[in-house]
């Protein structure tokens, strides 16, 4: 600008010259000064909009979060919602008997209110949410989605959360004891009450076995127990909780591992029966018969149950007549019969009770319950039609409880129809007795009238198979390689889940070294328990593996500080976390958690439309 100047002075008398250098220095003035103005007028709208969507998207998640202390306030919350709510439409099957119980959150119209994100200190703010609830698959895998989103100025975000209750599934390990079932195992004592001095001060040794984790043991996932846990040498790579925390008390110099300090919580229940799950055969329910699942599949009767990898398991139930029942009174409901080429979905009368078994598809998102044969009722009343000597088709065969029985799976009186005991090649071959403790050798008592499941296999459907007595696991469980994450099995055996571990007259094991067992696994009122366990050379039968989760009441013994038996290798199946398998029973009293929660297309703009 100076050399400007001086130059237009060395070729000018300078006349003029000062007001036009002074109106050009104005106008670049007033340039930068100009663009300054734009630039910070332009930051502050963008500071004011970055703010905006912060706060929408944080109303959004206030969103969840109220949605989950409604929840925690009454486990029953899963059923209010408004059905025409766009994402609850969306499932197809969401039903919401209680409606919206008055809570605002739940409106999805243009133009109605919006639930305001108070500030710390109580007042409005302006911010605020809705929410929309799909509750369509809260039976079947035991979790809501839920659609909320958040509004803050001109700005709406939109999260859906998969929200489901703190149950057994979700951990690894759970006892409720620490201490071996008296009724099952023949523990010492009778035990009703945790096993440890902190709860019971009279405890000792003498009157309860304290089931300890071995230096060889290790439990990659999360473990639980209501009773203190006794931890010699084992490794747990997880988070590590108890009611009476844990000990080391007499188990050497071998020191327990954790991935974190340990943590006291406080107890989660068992139920008390799952007698409640056999409401989801009946055909008469709106309960099964308005959902997409339908009615699961009952047998009665000790069952053999194996999953063949394509979508079917092969089914034997020689004491089953009605897959299904209609009414409290258990009335007759669908007859198991049909063509062969379209067989009953639960299988034909005739396939159950041959040597084969019945080959039927898998009830996908459903469950298979295995029940007692009923007892006989008062005359007057109406008959079980799972009762057999009351039933005309059946009341003139034999069972497995008539000695006399002739058909092919009923040569012994002590078999139970399926094949149990297992006969080896020898003819002194048998199985100790389970319920008979360690010095037993003698032919297993399998009831062959009780509800007992008897299961193996690859299994590609979402499933829970529920036995009113005990569940064996006789072979392997697996998933397929190609197994999506919602693929879940749940195992339930009311008084007890074996691994079958059958032994020889010379009290050998008679199958293979090493097993696995893919699923989560409850015994609501019994033990999680391996057969035979103190059986056998001290050279031990490998590595049970379980992937998955294991909840019991009692604890369950697998294997001897002596090699006798198994080492554990049980770690927790990460699918779990999402999915619950199909009806798994939860604890008497729950708390609900956000298993995942994910930012999604917005659903609705500020004046409350649906964004298409």
């Amino acid at each position: 600008m100076i050399r400007l100047l001086r130059a237009i002075r060395a070729r000018d008398d300078e006349r003029g010259v000062a007001l036009a250098v002074v109106v050009l220095i104005g106008m670049v003035v007033m340039l930068l000064v100009a663009t300054m103005v734009a630039v910070a007028t332009s930051g502050a709208r963008v500071t004011s909009t970055d703010t905006a969507w912060n706060r929408a998207i944080a109303a959004a998640y206030a969103g969840v979060a109220d949605y989950q202390s409604r929840l925690n306030a009454d486990n029953t919350y899963g059923t209010y919602g408004q059905a025409n709510a766009p994402f609850s439409v969306a499932s197809g099957t969401s039903s919401f008997p209680k409606g919206t119980g008055g809570n605002p959150a739940f409106n999805y119209q243009s133009g109605t209110a919006w639930v305001t994100v108070p500030t710390a200190d109580g007042s409005a703010s302006d911010a605020s949410f809705r929410y929309a609830v799909d509750n369509s698959k809260l039976s079947s895998q035991g979790v809501i989605r839920l659609q909320s989103t958040g509004r803050a100025g001109n700005t709406t975000r939109t999260v859906v959360a998969n929200v489901r209750p703190d149950g057994f599934s979700n951990y690894l390990y759970f006892t409720n004891y620490e201490s071996g079932d008296p009724t099952v195992t023949n523990e010492k004592g009778t035990f009703t009450a945790p096993c440890t001095s902190a709860y019971r001060p009279a405890a000792t040794s003498t009157t309860c076995d304290q089931i300890q984790f071995g230096q060889n043991d290790t439990l990659e996932g999360p473990v639980r127990s209501n009773d203190q846990i006794k931890a010699c040498g084992a490794t747990f790579k997880s988070t590590f909780q108890s009611v009476y925390g844990w000990t080391s008390a007499n188990c050497g110099t071998a020191a327990a591992k954790f991935a974190s300090n340990p943590t006291t919580v406080s107890t989660l229940t068992p139920p008390s029966t799952i007698g409640d799950l056999r409401d989801s055969m009946r055909s008469d329910l709106p309960a099964t018969t308005d959902t997409v699942e339908g009615t699961g599949c009952l047998y009665t009767g000790p069952t053999k149950i194996t999953f063949n990898g394509n979508g079917t398991m092969t089914v034997l139930s020689p004491l089953t007549i009605r897959s299904n029942v209609t009414g409290a009174t258990a009335t007759p409901g669908a007859v198991i019969t049909g063509a062969p080429s379209q067989p009953d979905k639960c299988g034909r009368l005739a396939d159950l009770r041959s040597g084969s078994g019945a080959t039927v598809p898998i009830p996908k998102n459903n469950m298979v319950f295995v029940q007692n044969e009923p007892a006989a009722r008062a005359a007057g009343t109406t008959q079980d039609p799972n009762y057999w000597k009351g039933n005309a088709e059946t009341k003139t065969l034999p069972t497995a409880c008539d000695t006399a029985g002739t058909a092919s799976q009923w040569t012994s009186s002590k078999a139970n129809g399926v094949g149990y005991p297992y006969v080896g090649n020898s003819s002194t071959t048998s199985e100790a007795d389970p319920t008979a403790g360690a010095g037993a050798n003698v032919v297993t008592p399998y009831g062959c009238d009780r509800g007992d499941a008897f299961v193996q296999g690859t299994v590609d459907k979402a499933v829970t198979v529920a036995a009113e007595n005990y569940l064996y696991v006789t072979g392997d469980v697996k998933y397929p390689s190609t197994r999506t994450p919602s693929t879940v099995l749940g195992l339930i055996g009311q008084r007890a889940v074996w691994v079958w571990n059958p032994v020889n007259s010379a009290g050998n094991p008679i199958l293979p070294a090493n097993r696995e067992v893919n699923a989560a696994i409850l015994s609501n009122l019994g033990t999680f328990v391996v057969q035979n366990w103190t059986r056998g050379s001290t050279a031990g039968r490998g590595t049970l593996t379980v992937s998955g989760s294991i909840a019991q009441n009692f604890r369950g013994a697998v294997g001897l500080a002596s090699g006798q038996g198994f080492d554990k290798n049980y770690r927790f199946d990460s699918s779990l976390a999402t999915y619950t398998p199909p009806k798994f029973p939860q604890p008497t009293v729950t708390t609900y958690r956000v298993a995942s929660q994910v930012e999604s297309k917005t659903a609705y703009d500020v004046n409350g439309a649906p964004v298409p």
